[in-house]
């Protein structure tokens, strides 16, 4: 049976309820994790607010952000249970993923795509029969893009 609007409605406020009060707690009785779970629970309890006054949300799109915000609370009361029969190896395993994390990606010297000489954006005016022949080469596989040729085009004229 499909909730209607009403009802999608009322379990979001719900929801949201239980998230403030989970809150109140937290701010009143943790001391290791409450900026995590004050911050997790804040973000939560705003994402609900947004959806529930958002009158002109489609009932599919509004299941679907319902869902996935019960999904969340439903992770921030099993963290948060985790969090209360064991603060410390909590913040210890949310400080080892936040280490992985850390190590992974963003800019280090020497990586990514290297340069093939320096940009300029040019606009090149030629009769369609020749964009036509240009673009059957590189559907043909010869050349890989536009840019392609016209580099190919370069390398000769330099050799001669």
């Amino acid at each position: 049976m499909e909730a209607t609007r009403e009802e999608l409605i009322k379990r979001l406020k719900d929801t949201q309820m239980e998230v403030e009060r989970l809150l109140f707690s937290i701010k009143q009785n943790s001391t290791q994790g409450r900026d995590y779970f004050i911050e997790a629970g804040n973000h939560l309890a705003d994402m609900l607010f947004d959806i529930r006054t958002n009158k002109d949300v489609k009932i599919n799109s509004l299941r679907s952000k319902a869902t996935d915000l019960l999904k969340k609370k439903d992770k921030f009361f099993k963290d948060y249970a985790v969090f209360c029969a064991d603060p410390i190896g909590f913040n210890k395993r949310r400080e080892a993923e936040a280490a992985k994390v850390e190590k992974r990606g963003g800019a280090r010297k020497g990586a990514g795509r290297k340069s093939l000489g320096i940009k300029k954006s040019v606009t090149i005016t030629l009769p369609q029969e020749r964009w036509d022949e240009i673009d059957s080469l590189i559907k043909n596989g010869k050349f890989k893009s536009s840019p392609d040729y016209f580099r190919h085009l370069d390398s000769k004229d330099s050799k001669d």
